[in-house]
């Protein structure tokens, strides 16, 4: 049986305690237990949401919109499209660039992960109060204007 030295709890139960620890285990655990709820990867969940609210736009852009690599995003859409879920074309404008557009049927499955994301945000937000809910979507609006607020 391997012993654990009191340094090493100490460090571990300071971990515990950081809210950058604990939003970015958060994020990651949300964002895996969300792709099983919905049957679709977070990335490409994103990819099609950034579609929706923008219109067509190109793979460039995309990629820099939601920091993903080039060779990502390009698999990405070839599968999506393959699925039904965007359309592709090269821009007519430039013919070195690819636009990407959210498909009528991307359409109807963001509509419908959204009746399965009411669910699955009041299954993770149980046992919260109204109140506590409310405080934690004041407290993450303060930290995302506060990151808004930072330059690259």
């Amino acid at each position: 049986m391997k012993q654990v030295s009191s340094k090493s709890k100490q460090a571990d139960s300071k971990e515990e305690e950081s809210p950058l620890v604990v939003l970015s285990h958060l994020q990651r655990d949300v964002s895996r237990a969300f792709s099983r709820h919905v049957g679709m990867s977070f990335s490409r969940i994103l990819v099609l949401h950034e579609l929706l609210h923008e219109g067509e736009m190109s793979q460039a852009k995309l990629q820099h919109q939601l920091g993903m690599e080039g060779a990502l995003l390009t698999r990405f859409a070839k599968e999506m499209e393959k699925s039904g879920l965007v359309t592709r074309r090269v821009d007519p404008k430039d013919n070195r660039l690819t636009l990407m557009a959210l498909a009528p049927v991307g359409r109807d499955f963001l509509e419908r992960m959204e009746k399965l994301g009411e669910g699955f945000e009041a299954r993770l937000l149980e046992g919260l109060s109204e109140n506590q809910r409310a405080e934690m979507v004041r407290s993450m609006k303060r930290i995302q204007k506060n990151l808004s607020g930072w330059r690259d």
